[in-house]
């Protein structure tokens, strides 16, 4: 029985033992891993000696990269949308697109463009976006972000204020007959290129429809009634004859010119004595050159003398080459915008005239994609003008039957 009691008392000193070796096993496994995680928590990325391990944290990719691949179905969006790319660029330094586009309607919306844009993009790509839109300048900046890195789109959408390329074909497309109050005139009012408006003087909408014009960057000119051969046409207020003393004419001038103080410069709304009269035409163009203005010879007369007489006062003066608009109809006022692309396309510049009629603004607006693909600058009038010395001989060009192709002082003119 003793034995048994000492074999007992030696068991539990043994394992005894056994647990105290093991405690201190645990105690200096856990103090040997706290210094190792403090002096790892001390050590910079990069030091120690080669065998040393250190996590870090993996490098985002630029999801802005080949943008060029990535922005192709941009131009899809476009499309769908009615507008056409002018011009583009992609600047990868900088990280940023920009492009110049056109709509081909005048009910085309730049901020549903936008929108449609934005979603394809998110939908691509699962980019976040945030846009500004600039109304006036007709812009909108698209900023795409993913994972701390971003990109800027710039959408442009043309307007009359941008000017293009310098080294195109250029048109001038004046419109006539500006200040009644017409349905169409909005149609004008919106298209994208920069038209040349022809006010009358004293019509109802007259002054409303200049400033209208001009806030949109359309270039404005007075369309000034003048004597036509057929003396039972109405000229209305502020009209010119050839039987008035100089000093009448002077002052129907002026008033006329105070009446709408945005104008660029004059044309005639009919004319065809007035423009065949040397004297008259003199002291009309010396009140015109007295403002600073020019004058647009609307050539409703082939025995006009306008060119003849801004010479003589020197006078920066223009012609008209084409109505484009004696037919009503759409596809034949297409046609004649055809004949004066050609002209332009042929001699560097050309002027139509065509007035505020249904067809007329049709036309003009379903043309875009032809004056594109034409390569077409489209103008106002003042950038086409003919400076001359005074005194010099007049050299303006006329191909026959391009510049009067409608009768003599159509009241449409």
């Amino acid at each position: 029985m003793e034995q048994n009691i000492q074999g007992k008392q030696i068991g539990r000193s043994f394992s005894t033992s056994i647990l105290i070796v093991v405690s201190i096993c645990l105690i200096s496994t856990a103090a040997v891993w706290v210094a190792m995680s403090k002096s790892a928590a001390e050590t910079p990325v990069g030091s120690g000696d080669a065998n040393s391990i250190v996590l870090e944290e993996p490098e985002t990719l630029d999801p802005f990269l080949e943008m060029e691949d990535k922005l192709a179905s941009a131009a899809a969006v476009f499309e769908l949308h009615g507008y056409l790319v002018l011009d583009s660029s992609l600047d990868s330094d900088a990280r940023r697109a920009e492009y110049l586009i056109v709509p081909t309607a005048s009910e085309n919306a730049l901020y549903d463009l936008i929108i449609s844009l934005e979603t394809k993009l998110w939908a691509e790509h699962g980019w976040a976006f945030q846009t500004e839109y600039d109304e006036e300048e007709m812009t909108a900046k698209v900023y795409l972000s993913d994972g701390g890195h971003g990109f800027e789109l710039k959408i442009n959408q043309m307007n009359p204020r941008i000017q293009l390329a310098d080294n195109k074909p250029k048109l001038a497309i004046v419109i006539d007959d500006w200040g009644y109050s017409s349905v169409y005139a909005e149609a004008f009012l919106q298209y994208p290129f920069p038209l040349t408006t022809a006010i009358i003087p004293y019509l109802p909408q007259s002054v409303r429809l200049a400033e209208r014009a001009a806030a949109h960057g359309h270039e404005v000119i007075l369309h000034q009634p003048m004597e036509a051969l057929n003396s039972h046409l109405d000229l209305g207020e502020g009209g010119i004859l050839t039987s008035m003393a100089a000093e009448e004419i002077q002052q129907r001038m002026r008033d006329n010119i105070a009446h709408l103080p945005m104008i660029a410069g004059v044309n005639n709304h009919m004319g065809s004595k007035v423009t065949a009269d040397a004297e008259t035409m003199g002291i009309v163009l010396e009140v015109i050159k007295d403002h600073g203005l020019y004058f647009l010879d609307s050539s409703t007369t082939p025995l006009s003398v306008a060119d003849q007489a801004a010479v003589a006062v020197g006078l920066p003066y223009a012609v008209n080459n084409l109505f484009i608009d004696n037919v009503n109809e759409v596809e034949a006022v297409k046609q004649q915008l055809r004949q004066i692309m050609k002209r332009a396309v042929r001699d560097g510049s050309a002027i139509a005239i065509g007035h505020v009629r249904s067809a007329t603004a049709v036309a003009v607006w379903e043309m875009i994609p032809e004056f594109a693909a034409a390569g077409i600058d489209l103008v106002p009038v003042s950038q086409l003008l003919i400076n001359p010395e005074k005194g010099q001989a007049a050299e303006t060009e006329m191909t026959a039957g391009e510049a009067v192709t409608q009768p003599a002082d159509y009241p449409g003119t």
